[in-house]
């Protein structure tokens, strides 16, 4: 019986999460130095969060980096990216 509710209630939970941030993660902050952005690794689409955090740095023409990564409440992570600047960003044609 405890474990027909768990495997009622658990889809229940991941909802939730989706349904409060409308993804899979949640850019708690941004500015030309950094990005937070909170997920939880059940349900997170990687590619598409690390796109949107490096959109976030390129409008200041820098590169995102991971700088942390922390565990929040409810097994949310928090993973906190610097955005540093770029040291090469010039593509060299060597058949001229």
């Amino acid at each position: 019986m405890r474990l027909l509710l768990l495997i009622f209630l658990c889809p229940l939970a991941l909802q939730g999460c989706i349904a409060v941030w409308g993804s899979s993660y949640n850019v708690a902050m941004h500015n030309s130095r950094s990005v937070v952005v909170e997920y939880d690794p059940a349900v997170i689409n990687l590619p598409a969060m690390l796109r949107d955090v490096q959109t976030l740095c390129t409008k200041f023409n820098k590169d995102a980096v991971l700088d942390s990564t922390s565990r929040g409440n409810l097994g949310i992570l928090v993973n906190t990216y610097r955005c540093e600047t770029r040291m090469a960003d010039t593509v060299i044609d060597i058949q001229n």
